[in-house]
């Protein structure tokens, strides 16, 4: 009998309920606050988010006519980021791009006609790059935690395009408001969830079998966190903080585990540390910040390194 991974929403809940006890303004599974001041920005529409609706509409055109001429797997894949795109749009061209579930979806601007050409795919990587490199530069700008989040999700997404891999998803997340942080609250957080990721990479390494590819991809990533763990605790203590402690035990999977479940499991896990590495993006500002951003897209590259697809919105997972 096989068991299936829980989601990752409930091992997240159950992980960060816990240990958000010692970090102050703990979120729940993403950067989404139920009570507290919000910091909401004036709804205005900037040529920055004008920009953005443009590149974002272009990216997606350009992403259809990629998967019209291409085959097999790309297709589909091309297809999703397609509509990945288009979504972005859409949330760019709404009143208010940080609403939430509750957004008036209703355009309040429309982008600017661009002329229909064929996209060769070499030319839309180009083009996902320059897009990427455009939203870093915009969330070192940005004045608010929403608004930082916003464009260094999109940058984060941008970066990882390809035509390669798992297609990727619509997610759970999507941008809301948030409340101002101290660097140092995010860090824990962040610290948290990479405790809880150790703790679910064992789990998995000791139950897979030693001739499974998995067990030796597991064993790698704990020594790599470990790494990242060591650094984050060092910073925590330059800032006279006490690291956020790792907790006796979290909830995994009921016994026998398989291949599947694990990298269920792990993919979950590994997505609770990209929205705390978001975390820390909304939290930071300057060089902190485009760190964060830089790490933010490398957790990002570990989540597909799984076969998982790429979150709409990575960051707010």
């Amino acid at each position: 009998m096989t068991s299936r991974a829980p989601s990752r929403r409930s091992i997240l809940i159950a992980g960060a309920g816990l240990i958000g006890i010692g970090a102050a303004g703990c979120y729940r599974v993403s950067p989404v606050i139920d009570a507290g001041a919000r910091t909401t920005p004036e709804i205005t529409v900037t040529p920055r988010r004008r920009a953005a609706l443009n590149t974002e509409t272009a990216l997606a055109s350009a992403a259809r006519q990629a998967a019209a001429l291409a085959s097999g797997s790309r297709t589909a894949v091309l297809s999703a980021l397609a509509q990945m795109h288009t979504l972005h749009a859409g949330v760019l061209a709404q009143a208010d791009p940080l609403a939430g579930q509750n957004a008036d979806s209703d355009p309040v601007i429309t982008p600017t006609p661009v002329a229909s050409a064929s996209a060769p795919l070499p030319q839309l990587l180009t083009d996902e790059k320059r897009a990427a490199d455009q939203y870093v530069h915009d969330a070192l700008a940005a004045d608010t935690p929403g608004e930082a989040l916003l464009w260094a999700s999109l940058a984060v997404f941008a970066s990882g395009a390809s035509a390669a891999g798992a297609a990727p998803v619509r997610g759970d997340g999507e941008p809301v408001s948030l409340p101002v942080e101290d660097p140092t609250s995010a860090r824990q957080v962040l610290l948290s969830r990479l405790n809880a990721l150790v703790a679910g990479l064992e789990w998995g390494v000791g139950r897979l079998p030693a001739t499974d590819s998995l067990r030796s991809i597991g064993t790698r990533r704990l020594d790599a966190v470990a790494t990242q763990q060591a650094r984050l605790r060092a910073l925590l203590r330059e800032a006279s903080a006490t690291p956020t402690p790792a907790l006796p035990g979290y909830p995994m999977p009921a016994t026998p585990s398989t291949p599947r479940s694990t990298r269920e499991l792990w993919v979950s896990l590994e997505l609770g540390v990209l929205s705390g590495h978001g975390r820390v993006v909304a939290a930071a500002s300057g060089t902190e910040r485009s760190t964060a951003i830089t790490a933010m897209g490398d957790q990002a590259a570990q989540v597909t390194g799984y076969g998982s697809g790429m979150p709409a919105w990575p960051g707010w997972v």
